[in-house]
């Protein structure tokens, strides 16, 4: 039995299609799932929301093994997978731009695709109306530093 199987055990199946499965799990398994990533026990294939969960795809290498964990957030918050492995960074502020979830302890929180003038917020989630009196706030951009480095 792979890592990956092993984690997924306490979880509940939901779909299974040739060699993925699909599990619903709770936030410790989604924690321990994401430790897995920053100790390079398995690759992320991707990570993604749909109304009210938070969903990663996982690829073991050892034996090819692959799973999509998902995570209710009744909370609209999920904890951060981008704290531990920097790579879903990114992904996680897409999800909360579409869908209004938020990755707990994130270390970065700034819009990824939505900067204020779109209309509307979290169009995927609960859409709500900006109100025109909100104009968009200046983007603010990481430092850069460095010999030869511009902005």
């Amino acid at each position: 039995m792979s890592k990956l199987q092993d984690l997924l055990q306490d979880g509940a199946p939901v779909d299974t299609r040739a060699d993925v499965v699909r599990v619903i799990i709770g936030p410790e398994t989604w924690l321990a799932a994401a430790q897995g990533l920053a100790d390079g026990l398995w690759a992320l294939m991707s990570l993604w929301a749909s109304a009210g969960h938070i969903h990663m795809a996982l690829l073991e290498g050892e034996d090819g093994a692959r799973a999509v964990l998902s995570l209710p957030c009744p909370s609209g918050e999920f904890p951060s997978v981008g704290r531990l492995h920097p790579p879903a960074i990114r992904l996680e502020r897409a999800a909360c731009d579409l869908f209004g979830l938020t990755a707990r302890d994130a270390d970065d929180n700034r819009p990824w695709l939505d900067h204020g003038r779109w209309g509307l917020r979290h169009p995927l989630g609960d859409a709500a109306p900006v109100p025109e009196t909100d104009t968009p706030a200046a983007y603010d951009f990481a430092p850069v530093e460095g010999e030869g480095l511009h902005e």
